[in-house]
């Protein structure tokens, strides 16, 4: 099975911007499966090997950043005079 039509049947799925297959599963809230859910769904779905691992503050910072789609600019700060 096709990795994006079985995560497609993970409920809060979301696919990551920055590897071609992972994806990010909410484990907590209205509608998320638990953790064992999360490992018995893809066991029965014969995913043989994955990883699970919490978020990092740095992936939590570059996911906002790119939410944000925060431009970096230049060093030049209205107000700011360097000398």
């Amino acid at each position: 099975m096709k990795v994006r039509m079985l995560m497609s049947q993970v409920p809060g799925a979301q696919k990551a911007d920055d590897v071609a297959n992972r994806y990010e599963v909410p484990i907590r809230g209205d509608g998320c499966l638990t953790l064992a859910q999360l490992f018995s769904f893809l066991a029965n779905k014969g995913v043989l090997e994955f990883t699970v691992e919490k978020s990092t503050l740095e992936s939590v910072f570059l996911k906002v950043v790119n939410e944000s789609k925060v431009l970096e600019q230049d060093s030049h700060w209205p107000g700011l005079d360097i000398i």
